[in-house]
């Protein structure tokens, strides 16, 4: 069976952007979530010492999912043609001289 490139690229397109959009709504949740967690611990006056579990897992996988979504999001990229470039230059100014003096007083 022949696969449609098309349709699965715009499935794989869909699948990064909701990842993205979920990896930033669980990033949000879990910020909300650790203002909670301090405010709780500032009302039953004990020190904070590390976030709940819970909340550092929310934030992992918050991170997995952001960035699988962006990477899959990325666009093609295109190749540096230093060719041209490299092909006029002359090896004075690839090699310059270790000392430049740019006589920045005037005579008088």
């Amino acid at each position: 069976a022949v696969c449609n490139s098309g349709l699965m690229l715009q499935a794989s397109s869909f699948a990064c952007k909701v990842s993205l959009v979920v990896g930033i709504t669980l990033l949000l949740h879990a910020t909300v979530c650790a203002i909670q967690h301090r405010e709780y611990l500032k009302a039953v006056e004990q020190p904070f010492t590390f976030p709940p579990l819970e909340i550092a897992g929310q934030c992992l996988v918050a991170l997995v999912l952001g960035g699988w979504g962006v990477v899959g999001l990325q666009a093609n990229f295109v190749p540096i043609r230093t060719t041209t470039h490299l092909a006029k230059q002359t090896i004075d100014s690839l090699d310059p001289p270790d000392f430049i003096h740019l006589n920045t007083r005037s005579l008088r």
